[in-house]
This record gives structure tokens, sequence and C-alpha cells, in this order.
């Protein structure tokens, strides 16, 4: 009878254990994370005193691809030599969306991409791959990158990015999404984050009577380019809100070569009150400008099947 009463209470904590593992798949620096996050919020809300007149709006800025996906939307993900799942531009030319390269062409344009990439550059490489579509209707790869966010991609968000993007929504900071992918990818993305569609940004593309062209919109949301698109919509905010009190108060990526140019910016702004924080997420050793300034963290944990569910309605 000892060892049954023993057993029994054991056995139960092992129970307990499994589902507070299941739901708390998020690794530890996400609380600490959002703690800094609100307690600058908090400094600016008890330092500008707001009347009933006084807007404040905070927003924070996020990368994508391997910073709230794991992998790359539109080159996919591979993992030990292995295709975990197929990026959006394979994807987009298996189903007969671009002008350039047949259903079965995916692998002569994967060689060129990666030829442009290490030849001349993220640049050339990132804005070659958003033109492979022009003469496409724009909102056909909407919904097919929509389609594929649904069924595949939003089980591969990260569960820390995501942990720390719920508390934020629960705090009124708003989520800006700038990725270097080509934004009729990337906007896929709005309906499984619950985020506004508007508040995504990416490689843009001229469009003429729904139809893409071959012309790249300036600037293009890739290194200092990402810092010129936070200023615009910063800029943007203050009108639409009609108030000066607009702050990004924290920035999240997963590269100094991509990313750490706008994540610097952030880092280093001077707000009226409290610090804002910049995390590089899986960014390996810093680059020499870049040590000491941002909150460096590793993730590994995705959301999963089941998880993906539990994300809120829309702001």
């Amino acid at each position: 009878m000892k060892k049954l009463s023993f057993v029994k209470p054991f056995i139960f904590t092992l129970f307990v254990l499994a589902l507070l593992s299941c739901s708390q798949s998020q690794e530890e620096h996400v609380q600490p994370i959002v703690q800094k996050i609100l307690k600058t919020k908090s400094a600016i809300d008890n330092y500008v005193k707001p009347n009933n007149a006084t807007k404040i709006m905070y927003i924070s800025a996020w990368d994508f691809d391997g910073t709230i996906l794991k992998g790359d939307c539109s080159e996919g993900y591979t993992e030990n030599g292995k295709q975990v799942y197929k990026g959006l531009a394979e994807i987009a030319i298996e189903n007969g969306l671009s002008k350039i390269y047949k259903r079965n062409e995916f692998k002569k344009f994967f060689d060129y991409y990666m030829h442009l990439d290490y030849t001349k550059g993220h640049y050339e490489s990132y804005t070659y791959l958003a033109t492979i579509f022009a003469g496409t209707k724009e909102q056909d790869l909407l919904a097919l990158s929509s389609k594929y966010f649904d069924t595949t991609l939003q089980h591969y968000y990260f569960a820390s990015s995501i942990a720390i993007i719920e508390e934020l929504k629960k705090h009124n900071i708003h989520i800006f999404i700038i990725s270097a992918s080509p934004v009729f990818f990337v906007k896929g993305a709005a309906k499984s984050l619950s985020i506004p569609e508007n508040n995504i940004y990416g490689i843009t593309l001229i469009t003429k009577n729904g139809m893409l062209t071959n012309k790249v919109i300036q600037p293009v949301t890739y290194a200092q380019g990402k810092t010129h698109t936070l200023l615009s919509i910063l800029k943007l905010l203050k009108e639409q809100y009609a108030t000066e009190h607009v702050y990004v108060i924290a920035g999240f990526g997963n590269s100094y070569h991509t990313d750490g140019h706008f994540l610097h910016y952030i880092a280093t702004q001077k707000l009226p009150a409290g610090k804002p924080i910049a995390v590089m997420i899986n960014g390996g050793t810093p680059l020499q400008e870049y040590k000491g300034i941002f909150h460096c963290v590793t993730q590994t944990a995705v959301v999963g099947k089941r998880d993906s569910s539990r994300l809120r309605p829309s702001e």
C-alpha cells in the first residue's frame, strides 16, 4: 500500500509537468523582454501625462523570416539536408504564376537566384525574386500566400516570438513587420498572425491595373532600407493619428546584415522616458559595430499545429 500511495502522486506530478511543458513552449527570455518593453511604455505614459486630448501610440517593429517564422517564407526551410517546407517562390512557380520560369523550372530560378546572391549580394537577389512575378495579378499571389500560411507556414512560427507578440497586443503595442521578402508573399501572414495587412511591409513592385510590373518601389526593405521604411511608418502614423506621440519601443530581427541597421536605430533612440529594446534572435556573433547594443537570444521551438489556434483576433 505504501508503494501505491507513492506511485499515484508521482504519476500525477508527471502529468502536470507534461501539461506545463506543452503550454510553455516559449523560451525563458520571453517574460523578461516583455517586462522591459512594458516598463518603457509605463515610463513614457507617466512622463507625457496625457490628458483626454492627447494620443499616444506604441509600436514594435519586426523582421519576419527567421524572426517570426522559422525558415524563410520565400526560400523555404531545410534542416539537416532535408526540406521541411517549400518556399512561396517555389509554390508560385509551380502554380504557373511566373512569366519567366515554367512550372517545372524552380531549380533553374533558384540556381540563378543564388548566383546573384553570391556575386552581387542580397539586394540584387531579393529584388530579382520579386520581379520574376511581373505580369501576374498581385491578388493571385496574395491569395496563394494566404492559403499557404493557413495550411503550412503558420505552424512554423517561433513560439517565443508569438508569445511576445500576443503580450504586446494585450497592452496595445502595435505590431509592424518590415520584411525583405516580397510584400505579396509576407502579407499572406496577416490572417494567421491576426495583424492588419497594412502593418506588413516588404519588397514592393509598382502595379498597373492590378498587375505587377518589374519596377521596384523604393526604399527596398533590406538593410538601411528597413530603417527608411520604419521612419516612413512613424511619419504616416503621426499624420493618421494627429499626434507627435508615436514611439517605437521595441525591435526584433535575426540578421546583423539585414536587420542590424534598423535595430541599431531603435536601440539608440532617445525616448521621452525609459529605454527601447532591440532583440537579435539566433543572430550568432555580433558584428563589431553592434556589440553590446542588442539583447541577444536563442529560439528553437515552434508553435506547431496545436498551438497556432491560440492567436488572438485582429487588432
